[in-house]
């Protein structure tokens, strides 16, 4: 779906003429385009700019004007040259450029530095792609029901001697069984001690009786993603039953508040709180969630220091922990799409022992 003329706005409200859009999830979300190159409006004039192995794909969006770039000269409508140089072709003049900062390169904010005066968008850009349209909903859902099958098979590979990347193996493929075109962030799969680690990277360790099983995978669907985790426990402690309860009770109670208007800080609170009741506050060593879109990290955040407010059409996740080095962990993660009154939540498994 084209966005563009939701730049217009930012414009007006900077009072500029020229904008450039680089970061690929920024690319998407404006105009469809699913790679890398820039979104150049100049003066009104928008034009998407692209390396000459992209113009193809790019040219499949009919409402853009599309140029191509390349380091030597090959055709007449090619422009010679990297990015900054199509820029610099297109809008010859100086003066004031938007830009979205925050996903440039520093070669690349460098040159562009070097002739127009740039101003950081990136802020204002999260806002907007923080507000999902209905469309960006039904693909976030359809992340959510491959997730689901991964994870509902996840639990049913639990054998003693299975091993982490085994089972990061069939999550993978689960998630494409069920329509994933990617995987939203590398599956995270970790055995007893090692799921005191909050992104660990699966090994080659064997599922023995007595571990905590955290398993935190999200799939991509149409360019959205999705998060979500489950701590399975294998013939567990009751230390280890008793820190997933409170691990539930926090998560529950924060997601209770989750509601359209609420400072996202005092959802963060409502969980740490709980947790350091119950004597575990300093191994809840993450904030309490995040945005999740094109990106599975994005605005807003939650968090204790965090300024966001959440508003109707986000979709954030709530996802406490308890995590005691070199021995146990404990993560239970949804992701919720914010509503005025009780917020739906996006379940893969149900969560109590």
């Amino acid at each position: 779906m084209l966005r563009v003329n939701k730049l217009d706005k930012i414009k007006e409200e900077n009072n500029a003429k020229n904008l450039l859009i680089v970061g690929e999830p920024n690319l998407f979300y404006f105009t469809g385009y699913r790679g890398v190159g820039g979104l150049l409006d100049c003066d009104g004039s928008r034009t998407l700019i692209v390396p000459i192995l992209e113009r193809n794909r790019a040219t499949k969006l009919k409402e853009l004007d599309v140029k191509a770039y390349y380091p030597v000269k090959l055709e007449n409508d090619v422009i010679e040259g990297n990015l900054v140089r199509a820029v610099e072709t297109l809008c010859p003049q100086s003066g004031e450029l938007l830009v979205d900062v925050g996903y440039t390169s520093v070669d690349l904010f460098l040159q562009l530095n070097t002739k127009y005066k740039i101003k950081n968008i990136t802020d204002k850009i999260l806002q907007i792609r923080s507000i999902k349209e209905e469309q960006e909903i039904e693909a976030i859902r359809n992340a959510h029901k491959a997730t689901s099958l991964a994870m509902k098979q996840a639990k049913e590979a639990i054998t003693e001697g299975i091993k982490e990347v085994e089972l990061a193996g069939i999550i993978d493929m689960a998630m494409r069984k069920g329509g994933a075109e990617d995987y939203a962030f590398p599956s995270i799969v970790a055995f007893g001690e090692n799921s005191a680690e909050p992104h660990h990277i699966p090994t080659r360790r064997p599922l023995r009786k007595g571990d905590s099983i955290v398993v935190d995978i999200g799939a991509k669907y149409d360019g959205y993603s999705f998060d979500s985790t489950r701590t399975f426990l294998f013939d567990s402690t009751e230390k280890e039953k008793r820190i997933y309860e409170v691990v539930l009770e926090a998560q529950l109670e924060a997601i209770d508040a989750v509601t359209d208007g609420v400072e996202s800080s005092l959802i963060d609170k409502i969980a740490r709180d709980r947790i350091e009741r119950s004597g575990y506050g300093k191994y809840f060593v993450h904030s309490t969630g995040h945005g999740v879109g094109i990106e599975v990290h994005e605005s807003p955040t939650i968090s204790m220091r965090s300024k966001d407010i959440l508003k109707e059409g986000m979709i954030v996740t709530v996802e406490p922990g308890i995590y005691l080095h070199g021995e146990t962990g404990v993560r239970i993660e949804d992701t919720i799409l914010v509503r005025k009154g009780k917020p739906e939540v996006m379940e893969t498994l149900f969560k109590t022992l």
